[in-house]
């Protein structure tokens, strides 16, 4: 699990190598914050994202990725 919150932390860093708008990280920083808090995700009205893309994946996947975006989840 632990190369996945890393493989994550470096595709928000860097934008999707590009491909993210400041408004689409904005959304999943808001998103992943929800699920880090055992929410599903849906606070930015685009569907269950836990359940969609991160089916199984536990709170503390979230957190991590958070923690290491210095998105504020607590």
């Amino acid at each position: 699990m632990a190369n996945l919150v890393e493989t994550r932390i470096a595709w928000f860093k860097t934008r999707g190598h590009g491909s993210m708008t400041h408004m689409m990280l904005n959304e999943c920083e808001m998103q992943f914050i929800e699920m880090a808090q055992g929410g599903d995700g849906t606070c930015t009205q685009q569907g269950n994202i836990r359940e969609e893309y991160y089916k199984g994946f536990p709170d503390s996947f979230f957190q991590q990725v958070c923690d290491g975006m210095k998105w504020q989840w607590r």
